[in-house]
């Protein structure tokens, strides 16, 4: 038994999907993590970050309840740390309070007997540990923040950015261009070394001028995940094992259901549905169709003078009765 203690011990050290499944129940007691592939495909491209095999930038969209921030924002934090106590770790969401949960759960983690077994040389810092920021006895930290937020004097060698604006402000112009500032001006400034640190953007897309878009459109590499599949697509989730998702998938098929899907899609309307759960927003004034280039009429025009008449009704747009 300790020998195979032992060699689990070995691999989630140098697994991260392998401690992420384990890292779950540990955060959530009287809870087991359902496999999923799209788990192990996150978790094996941040792996492959961590360990300098990869670019050092990259961009994450998924769907809401896919535990995009419990894998990079509590456990990749974890994990880095475990593996190097000595590492600098800013992490920033939308709103200080969101930001302090992240870092109460990762520390909860650390200071668990599964954690303190794994990493020998990883201790948090008892002089050093309030909600916000949390420090290793090696002077490595985790510090949380809201995006906007003041780093003055403050340095790190991995940023990660986790819902960078609340969906209620999906069409703020502010508030999208203030996220997207606050990485260029402020974030970035603070980095150890700006061109090999890690930089990790996550979030359900809103808009498509949102930071991902942004930072998509720049070049950055990206890993974007619909709920449900609109083409093939294979995705790499360990070396030399691939998984093809074909058309019509759901992500997540063991928790979701395409009922409950179209119930969301019917509640929050096309438009929203499309950019929070398929990745996929579309600018406001249309795609295709541009709201400019319909005309509107006060009173109906003659019958006769056309050759079709189409009517098209969006029910989800109706008010409630």
């Amino acid at each position: 038994m300790k020998l195979d203690r032992n060699a689990a011990d070995a691999v989630y050290r140098n697994n991260f999907g392998a401690f992420t499944y384990a890292a779950f129940e540990v955060v959530n007691p009287g809870q087991r993590l359902i496999a999923n592939w799209h788990i192990d495909c996150l978790c094996y491209q941040l792996e492959k970050m961590v360990m300098g095999q990869s670019t050092n930038r990259l961009v994450l969209n998924l769907p809401p309840r896919t535990l995009k921030s419990f894998i990079v924002s509590v456990c990749l934090v974890a994990w880095i740390l475990g593996r190097n106590p000595s590492s600098r770790i800013i992490c920033a969401s939308y709103a200080e309070d969101l930001a302090n949960k992240f870092s109460r759960d990762c520390r909860a983690l650390m200071e668990s007997p599964f954690y303190r077994r794994i990493f020998l040389r990883s201790r948090l810092n008892p002089k050093k540990s309030s909600e916000g920021e949390f420090e290793t006895t090696r002077r490595g930290y985790r510090l949380a923040t809201s995006v906007g937020g003041v780093l003055t004097g403050r340095g790190g060698d991995v940023l990660i950015i986790d819902d960078p604006i609340k969906a209620n402000d999906a069409n703020s112009v502010a508030a999208l261009q203030g996220a997207i500032d606050w990485l260029r001006n402020t974030a970035r400034s603070r980095l150890d070394n700006p061109g090999e640190s890690l930089i990790i953007v996550t979030m359900q897309r809103l808009h498509v001028n949102d930071l991902s878009g942004i930072q998509i459109e720049s070049g950055w590499p990206k890993l974007v995940l619909p709920a449900i599949a609109t083409e093939p697509m294979d995705y790499v989730v360990a070396d030399g094992e691939v998984y093809h998702r074909p058309v019509g998938q759901l992500l997540q098929p063991d928790r979701d259901s395409m009922e409950a899907l179209e119930e969301i899609r019917r509640e929050v309307g096309s438009r929203v549905f499309a950019a929070q759960y398929q990745q996929n927003p579309t600018p406001p004034e249309g795609n295709l169709i541009k709201a400019a280039w319909l005309k509107r009429y006060q009173v109906a025009l003659n019958r006769t003078s056309y050759r079709n008449v189409v009517l098209s009704c969006d029910p989800a747009g109706m008010p409630a009765s």
